[in-house]
């Protein structure tokens, strides 16, 4: 077992779940699975029950667990639920979590709604595919390729979430 470091995710709770005396909450950040964190204390149980669907800072304390018996070799990461702000700011801690200058609120774009998945898969479509456009393409040094990736991604973005008829090209 490895020191535990206090981490931070911003997200949407979308399952609470009882086993064995612990309670666990499934935090949607985004991802393909959601982060879960567990606790046995009342206090933060009912804590994090009254968060509801509202989009929240969750403050987790993530250390090493046993060994995995299905996978040799690597371990099981225990995350042990510490604190939930409703509408609070992710800080800079020491254990890896993300800068306040990072998040959502602060780089003045909203953050997805938790429903909205097929708009990130879209998002992250499109920007791998202006990606990979981009990267047979050469530019001038000095020249800024990252800003072109992203306003090739914006164009295919808009071509593909409204409603074409038919496609522009071949």
């Amino acid at each position: 077992m490895s020191d535990s470091v206090t981490k931070q995710i911003e997200g949407v709770c979308e399952e609470i779940s009882e086993k064995n005396g612990w309670t666990s909450f499934a935090i949607n950040v985004g991802s393909n699975y959601p982060v879960r964190l567990s606790t046995k204390l009342p206090a933060l149980i009912d804590k994090g029950r009254a968060v509801g669907q509202q989009n929240a800072v969750w403050t987790f304390k993530e250390s090493q667990g046993g060994e995995n018996p299905n996978k040799p070799g690597t371990f099981y990461t225990n995350r042990y639920f510490d604190d939930v702000e409703v509408g609070g700011m992710m800080t800079a801690e020491p254990g890896g979590t993300i800068p306040a200058s990072r998040n959502a609120e602060s780089s003045g774009r909203a953050p997805l709604a938790s429903g909205d998945k097929d708009r990130a898969i879209t998002r992250m479509a499109v920007l791998k595919a202006a990606a990979e456009v981009c990267a047979s393409i050469e530019y001038a040094p000095g020249e800024d390729v990252a800003l072109e990736v992203i306003a090739m991604a914006d164009r295919f973005e808009t071509w593909v979430m409204r409603d074409v008829d038919s496609i522009p090209f071949g």
